[in-house]
């Protein structure tokens, strides 16, 4: 595999929220802060050393005796690892490392829930979706101490201006995934396709992948295995033509649905599935390969995932000597801006140390001294990548984090074009996990409808931007 060691930094793309609308504040840091390059290929490059910057501790120095609990659904080993350190930084402050509230994602925040009622919520905790927590009353608000933090002026905008409401904050972020392509290098081989570049574009993506099929189809070989179950070209193609366009067109006030790029996405993306080009096995076609994960035992050409997956880099070649990359995800006419999905935690309203927790959670986040623990930890137990990012312009951990980019090939040209990344919206706006729901409740029926050509996007698409937006700005003014 190629290694390539590379800085990263990021930056761009700048939202924020308050009450019937959207306020951006500018923080100073190493970050890039003006329009995204009009090619493919990124023309400016950050240097990190180049941040003005703050100093990486708070005033605050706890002196009374004082008991935290701390939950997430994440390393337990590397947890303890850093509550360990935590503890010594602030020898008065002892934390006791949650394992009861079990589950990922939405699971794990529904336990939170059950914590709530019986009134043991964690001090710090992770969160799936910040809105529900700040409806269900479990979180508190940060402001005081986030403001007062001169740590968090080297958040990156993008990142810093999002779970703010009516001039709140109510969640530190956490960390920063890459959503990228999964190639697996074998097939490309066997059937004489040449690798793209990393900077290619989606029309390329979409020619490699009828290609593919095309000429793997007897041997049962699909070309892409979707982003949860679907294409996500509406969502992601849109911002590669737009430099001033977000995720899923989201402009930082609205969503463009009926945009013709949108459209136009949401259309390629319903015609590659009738090309039967997106991994789709039958029953016929299994009962040939056998009862596996298709992906896995080299069955799909590429793959549409985040990087919290690059385990299965190591896994897929001890198992069955299948070599895989992590490209860019393609750009478009604008650039090339890769999707990043952000994790939260937050500090809970039931806390008795309100500051002390905020310590901790930025800890356990983006402050510079325990990410440098992380790092060391990870060496010390021969970790040999990293599947999530900082979130803050902290040259010492980048330098650091060289070590864990050389592994995978592609890895190193993500993270390169991270200074341009456009963050999901799905964990922080209020309003967007309803609209979801309201897509898909029996009522509307949307998914069916779509899947049987009974409505096509030129028609819902001025529905669903209707909705969201009206959704988005109840929530917001709530």
């Amino acid at each position: 595999m190629k290694k390539i060691l590379i800085l990263m930094v990021f930056g761009l793309f700048v939202l924020g929220l308050a009450a019937c609308g959207v306020t951006t504040t500018t923080n100073t840091t190493g970050a890039p802060t003006t329009q995204a390059p009009t090619t493919n290929a990124p023309t400016t490059q950050i240097s990190l050393t180049e941040s003005t910057t703050a100093q990486s501790t708070t005033t605050y120095v706890p002196t009374q005796e004082i008991v935290l609990s701390y939950a997430d659904w994440g390393d337990a080993e590397l947890n303890q690892i850093l509550i360990n350190a935590f503890q010594v930084k602030y020898p008065n402050i002892t934390v006791e490392l949650r394992r009861d509230i079990t589950g990922t994602g939405a699971e794990f925040t529904g336990n939170l829930l059950n914590a709530q009622a019986a009134g043991v919520l964690p001090d710090v905790f992770a969160i799936d979706n910040v809105p529900t927590g700040y409806y269900n009353g479990m979180l508190l608000d940060i402001t005081e101490y986030w403001d007062n933090d001169p740590e968090t002026q080297l958040v990156y905008p993008n990142i810093a201006n999002t779970a703010i409401y009516n001039g709140q904050r109510f969640a530190v972020p956490s960390f920063q995934f890459i959503k990228g392509i999964f190639i697996n290098i074998n097939i490309f081989d066997k059937y004489n396709i040449p690798l793209p570049d990393y900077d290619w574009d989606y029309t390329e993506f979409i020619s490699i992948a009828r290609e593919l099929r095309q000429v793997g189809k007897n041997d049962y070989i699909y070309s892409i295995d979707p982003w949860y179950g679907s294409l996500d070209f509406e969502t992601t193609f849109p911002m590669q033509d737009y430099a001033e366009v977000g995720y899923n067109t989201w402009d930082g006030t609205r969503f463009n649905f009926t945009s013709q790029a949108w459209i136009d996405a949401y259309n390629l993306k319903l015609q590659l599935m009738s090309e039967n080009v997106v991994a789709a096995l039958t029953e016929q076609e299994m009962s040939v390969i056998g009862d596996v994960w298709p992906w896995y035992e080299g069955y799909i050409g590429m793959k549409i995932d985040g990087s919290w997956n690059l385990w299965m880099v190591n896994d897929m070649w001890n198992d069955n000597a299948i070599e895989l990359g992590f490209w860019p995800y393609p750009g478009g006419a604008a650039g090339q801006f890769p999707p990043t999905i952000l994790d939260y935690q937050v500090v809970s309203s039931q806390t008795e140390h309100p500051e002390a927790a905020y310590l901790l959670a930025k800890w356990m986040t983006f402050g510079r001294e325990g990410w440098m623990v992380r790092l060391q930890a990870m060496k010390d137990r021969g970790d040999l990548m990293i599947d999530r990012f900082p979130v803050s312009d902290i040259p010492e951990v980048w330098v650091e984090i060289e070590y864990f980019t050389n592994f995978v090939e592609g890895l190193a040209e993500n993270v390169d074009l991270l200074p341009y990344g456009k963050p999901d919206t799905d964990k922080w706006l209020p309003g967007y996990k309803a609209f979801w729901e309201w897509v898909g409740n029996e009522e509307n029926d949307y998914w069916n409808r779509i899947n049987q050509g009974l409505v096509t996007p030129e028609v819902f698409a001025s529905e669903w931007e209707a909705q969201i937006n009206m959704m988005i700005a109840a929530a917001l003014e709530d």
